[in-house]
């Protein structure tokens, strides 16, 4: 009886620690804060981990180091190129850098609301930019989760039309889609690090900004003098869950079936909060006594050839190939 447990407790052993070494654990950076401050992003990456734990058995667990504690975005691409972190959370600004087309995706105006945006990445841009390019630079991207649409705020006037913005005096980020954007529409835009916006706003430096709304009242403009809100909806951008390519090729069938399941979670977790965010942060705006106006999208969409061209001019499309191409893209999805 004694050789009996001795070979039972032999036999658990063993099958422990086999189930130990086939465990992988995945390093997942990201810029969002934790779940427990009701971030859509760190939410969603949690809620990423827990499906993929949950899906696999435990077999694939995820490691989710939030709030730039591995760096910067650019530091994580490229710590995850480096194959030093299996993945990351990252936009388009960041992918631009290893394959021009993800320029397109937050050129200004190019979708009429969350479900066109969806239809595009997750469907004929996902298609069209599955050709290699990102793997050859040793990237993957398992697919685009969501950011929101960015708004414009001021403190001059309530911008109704096109005709609104111009004269205004406005910071962007350096990034040419959102500089392009503001100039096509008359206004005097200047790029400022947002670690000095606040500061500057309060000053009267600038009129506006431009950013997404949760950004803006988790900051709550309104005491920097930001009086009115327009939901001009100019761009939109998606954190994408981007993998080492080498570790993604290690994975069995049935390995990469769970995470892409899990990311398929993940993703419809953060936009459904990314979405119902949105109306209730307009609610608080509101509260605060701040304007807040819905605007005609195909005003200002009208206004952007000069923007469209200087992302085209920016990507290298000198024959304006990639930019048709994408709008095409965009077209195939209209409602």
């Amino acid at each position: 009886m004694k050789k009996v447990f001795a070979w039972i407790l032999v036999l658990t052993l063993v099958v422990g620690m086999a189930a130990m070494a086939s465990a992988m654990t995945m390093t997942l950076g990201h810029f969002g804060k934790s779940p427990d401050t009701g971030d859509p992003l760190g939410t969603a990456a949690q809620a990423f981990a827990d499906k993929l734990s949950e899906l696999s058995g435990g077999a694939l667990t995820v490691d989710v180091r939030g709030d730039s504690v591995l760096g910067n975005a650019k530091e994580m691409i490229e710590q995850t190129q480096q194959g030093l972190i299996e993945a990351c959370l990252v936009s388009q600004g960041t992918l631009d850098k290893f394959d021009i087309r993800y320029a397109f995706v937050t050129a200004p105006y190019m979708f009429s609301g969350y479900d066109q945006a969806y239809a595009v990445v997750d469907g004929p841009f996902a298609q069209w930019v599955n050709d290699g390019t990102l793997e050859a630079a040793g990237l993957h991207n398992i697919g685009a989760w969501d950011y929101g649409f960015r708004m414009l705020t001021n403190s001059v006037r309530e911008v109704k039309t096109p005709e609104d913005v111009k004269g205004l005096l406005i910071r962007t980020p350096s990034e040419v889609q959102k500089v392009a954007c503001f100039e096509a529409l008359g206004a005097t835009v200047q790029p400022l690090a947002f670690s000095e916006l606040l500061p500057a706003l309060k000053q009267g430096t600038f009129d506006g900004q431009e950013n997404p709304i949760a950004t803006i009242v988790s900051f709550k403009m309104w005491e920097v003098n930001q009086k009115y809100v327009s939901l001009t909806r100019h761009t939109w951008e998606s954190v994408n869950l981007t993998v080492n390519n080498d570790w993604w090729m290690g994975l069995t069938a049935e390995e990469q079936g769970w995470v892409t399941e899990a990311n398929e979670y993940a993703k419809g977790v953060m936009r459904g909060m990314i979405q119902e965010a949105e109306a209730y942060y307009v609610s608080v705006l509101e509260e605060n006594g701040v304007t807040v106006t819905t605007v005609d999208l195909a005003l200002f969409k009208a206004m952007m050839g000069p923007a469209w061209a200087a992302v085209s001019e920016y990507a290298g499309d000198t024959d304006g190939s990639m930019l048709q191409t994408f709008l095409e893209i965009v077209d195939s999805t209209n409602p």
